[in-house]
């Protein structure tokens, strides 16, 4: 008769992230992963199929239960407002003391040293965060809160990459008192 599970896979998921977050992929060790969720390396194998599917399984429930209001403000309300949201939501994360950056930001430095598929995974939430960025921009242009004649997906990308700046920046204690006034130069940026 098989054994049935002694453990919550959302419980292992969230001290997986913990511990990708805290050390990073590369340094994250199978001893560190057991230890962490509590898993036997067996179970771990058994569930995750590895180092790599627990990496993955771990960045799809950050995307799902971490990251989901962000993306949430851009969704539900996509425009100049949704982008202020979401930007004051980054801004409100980064400038907190205990601030480690977002784990899929930390790791897009890693994407050729990590797991194909975590890489596209990775991929995918930086094409979707430009997405939702794009469909905002387009409809506050629409609505005159953002000039019409520039490029949505380029003004996108550009603040896609303002805000992994802004992970960045976030992990540093000098650069979270220069946070806050980087908002009001986006928005300017924008217009």
């Amino acid at each position: 008769m098989p054994r049935s599970k002694v453990y919550d896979r959302e419980e292992v998921l969230r001290n997986a992230v913990d511990v990708f977050w805290q050390k990073g992929y590369k340094a994250c060790s199978v001893a560190d992963l057991v230890h962490s969720t509590g898993l036997n390396t067996a179970s771990m194998y058994k569930e995750f199929g590895d180092k790599d599917g627990l990496f993955v399984a771990s960045l799809e429930y950050y995307r799902q239960h971490i990251l989901a209001n962000r993306l949430d403000a851009l969704a539900e309300n996509p425009n100049l407002q949704g982008i202020e949201s979401f930007l004051q939501l980054v801004i409100n994360g980064a400038v907190k003391k205990t601030y480690r950056g977002c784990l899929m930001m930390n790791h897009l430095s890693q994407i050729h040293t990590i797991a194909p598929e975590a890489a596209k995974k990775l991929d995918q939430f930086r094409q979707s965060l430009e997405r939702l960025l794009a469909r905002a921009i387009a409809n506050a242009q629409k609505a005159g809160d953002i000039q019409s004649q520039k490029d949505p997906e380029e003004l996108a990308s550009y603040l896609a990459c303002f805000v992994h700046g802004l992970v960045l920046y976030g992990r540093h204690p000098k650069g979270k008192k220069a946070i806050p006034a980087l908002r009001d130069s986006i928005l300017r940026a924008l217009n």
